[in-house]
């Protein structure tokens, strides 16, 4: 069977993750992959993610600068290419879009860099965990120590990897329409903000921080069984609360109005006191008795394993995520499978990484008979490009933050979203939070009730008009509101379905409520943050699986529209919030015999090691790379301490090992001299990778030269809450025209609108709103 991308070439020039990544989910979806690496570059391979990320792709050694010729050829026979040059390298003159699309004008060109093209920290280092520091996501997650803390997960760059994958294959999309290729970029800044929106506000209310490393409540934490195991609770409404405190024999104990129902207890002193309750009694069985109690009541619970331990999940197994492949370097790797599963066109991984170059001479044959390609002169067509969505309409039924990412990200592409809420809207709505703002801005609200006949004839008419339906509840859901698979083959056979669920569409957990944290439990994303020395540490802010998750499920459904473009197939998409957890734990989710430990932080969370990690300086954080025996040097020479490089405990890379917690030690009492912009200075003058650590970036972000100068914020005002700002531009397109953007809706807001565009007589809408079978809210009178 044929895969989405079937007969589409991609040249992979980045040296880092995220492009790296982006190139796989090509790859995995049928595109042939030229991985273009440079003369004596097989060191940047070191990183056991490459074993996944470069898995099916050819491996050619080309000097692009001194054989510019061949270059040109592999462009002019290529769809796309990704790059990760900074801004200001000097070999932007050979990849820059004017002169690639001289020679191929249907090219798509796609940049990743670290921080945008434009800006003071445009040249900087493009590695994600110095990104992630600069960006806030450090500072964001609680820890056990006060201070910004080291993030295992590779957010930043797993991010723009999925947002670069959704930029060329959105531009092949457009393609198909104008015949012509296009520039579009991306960033591991822009990476990071998938995960850490930014919104900001008079009347913004803030997403709560939560301030331990065990979760956001009593009954949304991770918790110790009697055996020493760990139980994540995930009853992320009042329901499920009652549920789990009835099980545990404390239902009369958690509805006392001091601890607010066991939901929001009136202080924090209070919530203390019932987490220590519901703690004590979790403390008092092991974990398979818990797991069977709750599996029973339906309480929605995880496992706290690791990502190894995860590859025996047996819903993970059921989502074919676990999967053998013969490497001609250390044998059989067991590994992650297809993320995405797309029913008429599915992936396949066409085989373990390539041998550094083993693809040269065969690709090299390939190209000798292609002419040699004259730059043409650029077309005299001035006109902008639609957004790459234009015209397609999405029907949303979701909540909370998987689905709404998506929707959010369709938007951005320029879709017309229009979220169809229940009476009672999105169940994230009511508290009002920042996360809601930004994932549901740019969107259409439509409320309706599908309880009643009436809601689901309406609900049957807006599929029937739409291009793409977007659910993120259990398997089932959509078939009760009158929607479902069966029932759209009759109302639109050309809709595509995309299914962002908790678990799986099908297999053992997939009937089970779900949320990211229990997502984060069964796949080892909290037992890698926790470290070897640690309890699991529950992400708190990022909500990893769930913006994987989103963001994996738009790139599904672009490569749909693709295929339905090109050939009338019409598919369901479906990837869940395991999956999601699978791609963000890289190396963890890996085996095979001699596969070395995973790197994981030390017990303070600081880092790496003394080389790669943060350290706090007299005045402010700053995070520290220098690793190799001639970043070393360069910084000691910047420090001016000759003694630590003529220290017979730190002279050579394995002494340095040796002698990490020693190391980590003297250069703590060195940074304590500095505050850390002075220190970012001088180390930067002296070409060592650092960046200084953003705290309290929510707001911070706002006047940042860097997302100012990157066009990287937009204002809005709300009817509510006067004016609110949003990050945004995490793809862009060049000669694009911009999108329609909007505040966040009110619940139903623009159901009047909606029901008129689907053919309802002013007589039908007022009887529907008379009847309650429509809404709108109001706005505020404050």
């Amino acid at each position: 069977m044929v895969s989405a991308l079937d007969g589409i070439t991609v040249l992979d020039l980045t040296q880092g993750p995220a492009g790296a990544i982006a190139a796989m989910f090509l790859c995995d979806n049928g595109a042939r992959v030229i991985r273009v690496e440079p003369p004596d570059s097989e060191g940047l391979r070191a990183d056991p993610g490459y074993k996944i990320w470069d898995r099916g792709k050819e491996s050619i050694v080309l000097d692009i600068a001194t054989e510019q010729q061949t270059f040109d050829k592999l462009v002019s026979i290529a769809d796309a290419l990704v790059e990760s040059y900074a801004p200001s390298s000097a070999y932007q003159s050979i990849v820059g879009y004017d002169r690639l699309a001289s020679i191929n004008p249907r090219l798509v060109h796609c940049s990743i860099t670290a921080y945008g093209r434009e800006g003071p920290l445009k040249d900087e280092p493009a590695q994600h965990d110095l990104v992630m520091a600069r960006a806030g996501v450090l500072a964001s997650q609680p820890s056990f120590r006060p201070g910004p803390v080291h993030v295992i997960h590779p957010a930043a760059s797993v991010g723009a990897g999925i947002l670069a994958a959704q930029g060329v294959v959105a531009s092949l999309l457009s393609r198909e329409k104008t015949g012509r290729g296009r520039k579009v970029e991306t960033s591991l800044m822009a990476g990071s903000f998938v995960y850490l929106p930014k919104v900001a506000g008079d009347k913004v209310g803030m997403r709560p921080y939560m301030s331990t490393t065990s979760g956001g409540g009593p009954f949304y934490s991770v918790m110790e069984c009697a055996d020493g195991e760990w139980i994540q609770l995930g009853c992320v409404h009042g329901g499920f609360v009652d549920l789990a405190a009835a099980v545990m024999g404390i239902y009369e104990i958690a509805s006392d109005p001091k601890y607010g129902g066991g939901r929001r207890p009136a202080t924090e002193e209070l919530r203390q006191e019932l987490y220590d309750i519901v703690a004590n009694v979790i403390k008092s069985k092991t974990l398979a008795e818990w797991e069977e109690i709750f599996e029973d009541a339906d309480v929605p619970y995880a496992r706290a394993s690791t990502a190894e331990e995860s590859m025996g999940n047996p819903q993970i197994l059921h989502n074919e995520m676990v999967v053998d492949i013969d490497d001609p370097e250390v044998g059989k790797i067991t590994q992650m499978g297809l993320p995405i599963k797309m029913s008429g066109t599915p992936g396949k991984i066409k085989g373990a990484r390539a041998v550094y170059g083993q693809h040269t001479s065969k690709v090299l044959a390939e190209l000798e008979g292609v002419p040699s390609p004259e730059p043409q002169p650029a077309s005299s067509d001035s006109s902008t490009f639609d957004p790459p969505l234009k015209g397609i309409k999405v029907m949303e039924i979701t909540n909370v933050i998987a689905g709404p990412t998506a929707g959010k990200m369709f938007t951005d592409l320029g879709a017309d979203v229009i979220k169809f809420e229940s009476p009672d809207g999105d169940i994230s709505r009511p508290a009002g939070i920042s996360f809601f703002l930004h994932l549901n801005s740019n969107k259409r609200s439509f409320s309706v009730n599908t309880r009643t006949p009436e809601g689901q004839e309406i609900a049957r008419r807006l599929a029937s008009q739409a291009d793409i339906l977007l659910a993120n509840m259990r398997p089932g859901a959509t078939d009760r509101m009158g929607i479902g698979t069966d029932a759209l083959k009759d109302i639109n056979p050309g809709i595509i379905e995309t299914h962002v669920t908790a678990f799986g569409w099908t297999g053992p957990y997939s009937h089970r409520p779900g949320v990211d944290p229990l997502a984060q439990a069964w796949t080892g994303l909290q037992r890698a943050q926790g470290g070897p020395e640690n309890p699991p540490v529950f992400l708190a802010m990022l909500a990893p699986t769930d913006y994987t998750a989103g963001a994996m499920s738009v790139l599904g459904t672009l490569m749909a529209l693709f295929v339905k473009e090109r050939t009338g197939v019409v598919q369901r998409i479906t990837t869940n919030l395991l999956n999601g957890g699978n791609v963000l734990s890289v190396d963890g989710f890996m085996k095979y015999e001699g596969k070395p430990p995973r790197r994981l932080a030390d017990k303070g969370q600081y880092g790496l090691s003394a080389l790669h990690r943060l350290y706090e300086t007299g005045k402010g954080w700053i995070y520290l790379i220098a690793e190799s025996q001639e970043e070393w040097e360069a910084l000691c020479a910047a420090l001016g301490r000759d003694e630590l490089s003529s220290d017979a405990r730190f002279e050579s890379e394995a002494a340095r090992r040796d002698n990490d917690t020693a190391l980590a030690g003297a250069l703590t009492q060195v940074f304590n001299g500095g505050g850390a912009e002075e220190w970012f200075r001088i180390l930067r003058e002296s070409g060592v990778s650092c960046a200084l650590v953003a705290e309290e970036y929510g707001l911070g972000f706002f006047s940042d030269a860097q997302a100012i100068a990157n066009d990287m914020i937009i204002e809005h005002q709300h009817p509510n809450l006067g004016l609110v700002k949003y990050s945004r531009n995490g793809l862009r397109f060049r000669d694009t025209s911009e999108i329609i953007s909007r505040p966040t809706p009110l619940l139903g807001e623009h159901t009047l609108e909606v029901l008129q565009e689907l053919g309802y007589s002013d007589a039908q809408i007022e009887e529907l709103y008379e009847k309650g079978i429509v809404k709108t809210e109001e706005p505020s009178q404050e």
